[in-house]
Order: structure tokens, then sequence, then C-alpha cells
């Protein structure tokens, strides 16, 4: 079964651990990214206590150019009951510390159903989406271009975010996201620094920053109320927080998750960190180690 919750630092502690290990994070990410090969890092997702997903995650920034890759797979219990997949890939631009992303594209299938978002960026923050099946088919009503424009897709916002974490500005951000169907605010708000303890199921033991992320929604959704995926409610006005555990593990990146923690209508979720490359080479603020048999 997944480990309980991380717990809080106690004061000393807390102030040598991140005394010791925190130099990676504060490097300027500009300098510190100019010439790092890509990162790529795996997890595992756990609902109400059974495997449910595997995950593969890519990062490369080089120079001004960032690029991120993610696909999940069902897996365990629930990938013998259906299978489901999705991949993801978002590239753009760093100008002048924000994110400008270029494009972003989403292919998934349910039983064999393809479901396909592509997003692209003009100069002015505008966005052409093409969107199949059509968001009519979903029940529900196109996002108003009016809406969409000056938004991130949800991979550049989670990076906006491991960037200010990386840079110490801490986890207190609304970024406006469009994912070609939904328009919503992800919502970060700092918890602070808390200890991983060690676990069979993750690679990363160590002190990590805490964020809490909630989902404000502003466009797109369902008129009715379908049933909720098995790691999420139907109704994004009652879905619970979600938090995330960041740390810096990989050589030459900021922090990346290495544990979240959430609620679903089919129980907890928890996902842990299985694998990084390449692994950072300071680390004393993780012990990067294999999984316990």
């Amino acid at each position: 079964m997944p480990q309980p919750s991380p717990r809080r630092l106690p004061n000393p502690a807390r102030a040598a651990l991140m005394a010791a290990g925190l130099s990676l994070a504060l490097l300027p990410l500009a300098t510190a990214m100019a010439s790092a090969e890509p990162v790529k890092a795996t997890y595992r997702v756990f609902v109400g206590g059974i495997t449910a997903l595997d995950v593969e995650a890519m990062l490369e920034v080089t120079g001004d150019r960032y690029r991120i890759e993610v696909s999940a797979v069902t897996g365990g219990t629930i990938g013998r009951l259906f299978s489901w997949r999705t991949d993801s890939l978002t590239d753009g631009y760093v100008r002048g510390g924000d994110l400008r992303p270029a494009n972003h594209h989403q292919t998934s299938q349910l039983r064999g159903e393809p479901r396909n978002v592509t997003l692209t960026y003009g100069p002015q923050g505008d966005v052409a989406a093409s969107v199949s099946p059509p968001p009519e088919k979903d029940d529900r009503e196109p996002v108003p271009p009016a809406l969409q424009r000056g938004t991130l897709d949800p991979l550049s916002a989670v990076l906006d975010l491991l960037f200010a974490v990386g840079a110490s500005q801490g986890c207190d951000r609304s970024l406006p996201v469009f994912d070609g169907r939904r328009r919503y605010d992800m919502v970060f708000s700092e918890v602070g620094r808390r200890i991983v303890d060690p676990s069979r199921y993750s690679v990363f033991a160590g002190v990590a920053q805490q964020c809490r992320v909630t989902y404000k929604p502003v466009a797109g959704y369902a008129r009715s109320s379908p049933a909720g995926r098995f790691w999420q409610r139907s109704d994004p006005a009652d879905r619970p927080p979600v938090d995330l555990w960041l740390a810096p593990v990989a050589a030459g990146y900021p922090p990346l998750p290495v544990r979240l923690e959430t609620d679903s209508d089919f129980g907890s979720v928890v996902v842990h960190l299985t694998a990084v490359t390449p692994p950072a080479a300071d680390r004393q603020i993780g012990a990067m180690r294999p999984p316990a048999r």
C-alpha cells in the first residue's frame, strides 16, 4: 500500500536540510539549463491503494526553448479492466521569465475511441484549437476565443510552477489554462517544506517543497454531470485540492514532482516517482535509490 503522507519538518531539521540541498534549485535557471540534457522521469499512480496508471515524462530546456512530453497508460488491476492511454506534447519559449507555448498536442484512446486536441499559439496570445470530437458532442459549450487568449496549456502551467519554485519564488500563483475543451484557472498555494518518508514505491526520500493546487472552472464544462473518471470527481467545482511535492532530483533542472496526493470518487490518489534520468549529483536532499523489494 502507498505510504502515509509526508510529515512536517521540525524547525532545526528543516533549516539544516534546506541549507544543505537547495544550491541546485537556486541557480539562475537560464544558466543552469542552457546545456542540460533532457530529463526523463517515470511515475506510478495508485487509486484506492491499487495500481492505476504508469506515467512517463520528459522535459528538455535548451537556451530559450522548452519541450515537454507526458504519456500515461492504465496499468495493474485497472489496466486489466479497461484500456486507456494519453500522450501529450508541448513546445514553446522562455521569454523574460515567462513561458510562451508554441504548440500543444494531446491524443488519447479510451476503449479504442480516439480523442485529440491540437493548440497553436499566435504571437499576440491568441489560440487556434482543433478538437476531435468537437465540444458539442460532449454536451459542452465551446470556450469563446476571448477566454482562450493569453492562456497556457496544462503542461506549460505546471512547468511555470517548477520554474518559480526553482527560482525560490514559492508556489503562490494563479495561471489561466485552456486544454482545448475546458478553460480553468490553476491556483497554486504554498504549504511549506516537508520530509517525504522512505517508501518501497518511490526512489525519492528527503525534503521537498509542498504546493497545493486547486482548480477554478471558467468555461467549457459539460452541461450534464457525467460519471467521474477514476482519478477525479465528476463536478469540477467539487474537486478536492491536489498536494504536490517538488524536489531538485535532476541535474541542471528545476525541482521536479516527486509525489502527488489527492482524492477521487474511487479513493485516495497517490503518485510516486519511480525513476529519474539523469539524477542530481548532489543527493543530500533526496535519497535516490532502487525501490525495496
